[in-house]
């Protein structure tokens, strides 16, 4: 390379540049060194599409080496350019961007290969998406290898279990048949990836990115269970609070002198504790202050003696019910100030 090239090269580092000197005239250092080192979100996206836009010839002989690696169809420009985009932003967040402070890492400070890093980077990133079933044309592709050769293995599994049984076998009865015969044929089949369970027998399919939906992915359901014990508890609590209720027209008929602020009731406290039971969320003595509103240090003081009333009626309550939470509340002072 000329002197002058360079000269050209290394001024258009940043000056804080700390890239090793023999990598700073490498092909893409200059331009992704300038946005590493930009720490105004604006400029920075400025820059990169500069650089998308500069070293446009570069990264299409890039892109064509990973579409043919990678055995995309010829006319998918596009998306190899998007999975360029998404590896690209992968490296310079997660990889090379400095983990403490501005600037780059030292990762990217002696790194003097930087296409050859972004497409192997880019493989990585459809390769992902392959093993998910977001890409089509999977077949055959480099990292989907795996997926096809056990997708044979369990169709022989089926074709031998219906020679065997002589009927279709069910979903519970291939994966336990498949298994077997892979444990038995195989000398370590869960290192080999070869077993299977009922999820691995889904059709894989494509999911549209901009468009999501149960229809093409059941994972972004969510199942959600009957709590058939709600009833009961809610019962339960129902009758400490009365209990509870009893309790404070009791103390304030013996009570032989009056106070000078607001008495804490002891329902008070187990309305707010047992406020959100349905959903497993128990407040800390800090909280119940905060909701009820208790500033003096007196009524504070004596909140903690109304709330082990609470739990103590609430164990009595719930000392049946083995499996319930509520069958072992904990003291009053592993409720404080969490």
């Amino acid at each position: 390379m000329s002197l002058e090239r360079h000269t050209v090269e290394t001024a258009r580092h940043h000056d804080f540049c700390d890239c090793d000197p023999d990598t700073l005239d490498t092909p893409w250092k200059a331009d992704l060194c300038a946005i590493l080192h930009t720490e105004e979100p604006a400029c920075a996206r400025q820059l990169l599409d500069m650089f998308l836009s500069d070293e446009r010839a570069s990264i299409a002989r890039v892109l064509t080496r990973v579409r043919r690696v990678a055995r995309l169809d010829t006319d998918e420009d596009g998306t190899a350019l998007s999975y360029f985009g998404q590896a690209l932003l992968r490296m310079l967040n997660k990889r090379w961007r400095a983990k403490t402070g501005p600037g780059a890492s030292r990762v990217f400070s002696y790194a003097r290969n930087l296409p050859v890093i972004l497409e192997a980077e880019t493989r990585n990133c459809l390769r992902d998406d392959r093993r998910e079933g977001l890409l089509n044309d999977s077949a055959g592709a480099p990292g989907a290898s795996a997926h096809h050769r056990r997708s044979s293995l369990v169709k022989r599994s089926r074709q031998l279990f219906e020679l065997e049984h002589q009927h279709t076998p069910t979903d519970d009865e291939l994966v336990s048949f498949h298994n077997e015969r892979m444990r038995a044929t195989r000398k370590d089949a869960a290192r080999q990836s070869v077993l299977i369970s009922n999820d691995d027998l889904r059709p894989v399919t494509v999911v549209r990115l901009d468009d999501p939906g149960l229809a093409s992915d059941t994972r972004l359901s969510v199942r959600d269970e009957p709590d058939l014990g709600a009833h009961e508890r809610s019962r339960k609590i129902a009758g400490i609070i009365a209990r509870c209720e009893v309790q404070d027209r009791k103390r304030e008929k013996e009570r032989t002198r009056r106070l000078r602020r607001k008495s804490v009731q002891t329902a008070d406290v187990a309305r707010a504790y047992f406020a959100h039971h349905i959903d497993g969320d128990f407040p800390s003595r800090r909280e119940i202050i905060d909701q009820l509103n208790i500033t003096e240090p007196a009524a504070q003081r004596e909140l903690t003696a109304r709330l082990e009333t609470v739990l103590g009626i609430a164990r009595e309550a719930f000392i049946d019910d083995r499996h319930s939470p509520w069958s072992c509340l904990p003291a009053p002072c592993e409720h404080d100030d969490r």
